[in-house]
């Protein structure tokens, strides 16, 4: 259950205590319905949540909603501007919310030097996550874009290795049946935008960017 438990203060934060006694974040309030962060806009600041709820929401370029969740105290916010990268979500204060927050480059250089340890971790973490978040984008829209967005994703590393993964295990992960998998890289095959004979193989790069943003009707 997502709670709304508060951090009362600094000496109970999980960051607070890391500070030493000198927290290098700045509180600020956000009244209900504020944008912390526009999906596609590079945040500068991180953010840690010590009361109220916020949601995290994306839409497709079509403007479809792809997903809606939510985020209590505790919850670190805009991590992409450690590696000053895109929002993948809209950030909205829900209620009224207590939020600290520090530069991406400041938290960066808190954490350690660009090749220790701690900072290499973080960088393999937050690659992870996003990773894991491309996996659920996988099974969102049609048959064929899912396909398409799986090949732009893993195309490079199957050209060599075609028989690294099989297409039942690829089926799964796209939530379809191995039939429609087939189906679909035959239809791909006969646009001219893979070759799918041997792993996979882009032809039409541009083409295969297009069919991966195409939605269902449904």
């Amino acid at each position: 259950m997502l709670s709304n438990a508060p951090v009362a203060d600094c000496n109970v934060c999980s960051l607070g205590l890391a500070s030493q006694g000198k927290c290098r974040l700045t509180p600020t309030n956000r009244e209900a319905g504020a944008t912390i962060c526009a999906q596609g806009e590079r945040p500068r600041t991180v953010f840690f949540v010590k009361e109220g709820f916020v949601a995290l929401s994306s839409v497709s370029q079509k403007g479809s909603e792809l997903l809606l969740t939510l985020r209590g105290p505790s919850s670190l916010l805009c991590t992409e501007a450690l590696q000053g990268e895109p929002s993948l979500f809209e950030v909205k204060a829900l209620s009224r919310v207590k939020v600290c927050g520090i530069g991406g480059d400041a938290l960066a250089q808190w954490i350690g030097p660009e090749r220790s340890a701690s900072r290499v971790v973080l960088d393999l973490l937050l690659t992870e996550g996003r990773q894991q978040r491309d996996e659920v984008n996988w099974r969102q829209g049609d048959c064929l874009s899912r396909v398409a967005r799986f090949a732009l994703a893993h195309a490079r590393f199957l050209a060599d290795r075609p028989n690294a993964v099989r297409k039942q295990v690829v089926a799964r992960l796209l939530g379809m049946r191995p039939e429609t998998l087939s189906r679909c890289l035959t239809r791909l095959e006969q646009d001219g935008v893979l070759d799918a004979s041997r792993g996979l193989k882009v032809l039409d790069h541009r083409r295969l960017e297009s069919i991966a943003l195409e939605e269902t009707a449904a």
